[in-house]
């Protein structure tokens, strides 16, 4: 699929099968269609993603490459170029990724790039043996998301040595890691405001919750991913509709 009228064609046989009478509002929302202008892009391109293609709710680059071509466009081009190649001395390495992708909707053609640097010291290990590899994989997923417009990260980029809990601990919670507690809970079925007052005691918003309590909530959600079996009755049954009661999480005011 790779010209405008391919993609509406596509559209117009949603719109004929997609909904039908006496469909839940909940299949509905399933079956909508979004794009990169609305606010429910992001959530909507992470659902698309296998389970194999999450790690802790991130998106990995091969899980980005093969959604972006299924409902975004096709991608004509992707290259990197290496800006500084690791020495003795410096051990670090620098590239740029570049993405050439025709949207569906459109047929226009947009050129993204992303570029990263990797330190030695701040990879860990098997990675850090493999600087360049690791830079040109978080490249091109950093041109991707950039392309896509997507509030993510990618699971290859935050595969970093581990930083100071202490500092982590008086950081916000981010809206990267929001979407990716969200997009777990939605696939175990899990009552988000229920398993984070669980985890998190004393909450009672997503604002209020540290970016280290963040992690414990990811690590905690992966653990239930590994053995769906220990998922408590308590906390299963996802409600679309938290956000309304228990915020969406962000900087604290």
């Amino acid at each position: 699929m790779s010209t405008k009228n391919e993609f509406e064609d596509m559209v117009a046989v949603m719109g004929d099968e997609g909904f039908k009478e006496g469909d839940t509002a909940k299949a509905v929302e399933e079956k909508q269609i979004y794009t990169d202008a609305d606010p429910e892009w992001s959530e909507y391109f992470l659902d698309n993603l296998h389970d194999t293609e999450l790690r802790d709710g991130n998106p990995t680059v091969d899980g980005l490459r093969r959604v972006t071509e299924k409902i975004y466009g096709e991608i004509l081009e992707s290259k990197s170029d290496i800006l500084e190649l690791p020495s003795a001395g410096g051990r670090r390495c620098t590239i740029k990724h570049t993405v050439k992708i025709r949207k569906y909707e459109t047929d226009t053609i947009i050129i993204v790039d992303g570029c990263v640097d990797v330190r030695y010291d701040k990879v860990p290990f098997p990675f850090n043996d493999h600087l360049v590899a690791t830079a040109d994989t978080r490249a091109e997923g950093k041109a991707l998301r950039r392309a896509l417009k997507l509030r993510v990260v990618t699971a290859e980029e935050m595969n970093n040595a581990a930083e100071d809990d202490v500092m982590a601990s008086e950081e916000d919670i981010t809206d990267q890691q929001v979407l990716a507690i969200n997009q777990m809970c939605k696939r175990l079925d899990i009552n988000l405001v229920n398993f984070v007052k669980e985890v998190c005691a004393g909450v009672d918003s997503m604002k209020s919750v540290s970016n280290l309590q963040g992690r414990m909530l990811l690590a905690s959600l992966s653990e239930y991913q590994r053995k769906a079996d220990s998922i408590k009755d308590g906390l299963l049954g996802y409600d679309p509709k938290w956000r309304k009661s228990f915020s969406s999480g962000g900087k604290k005011k």
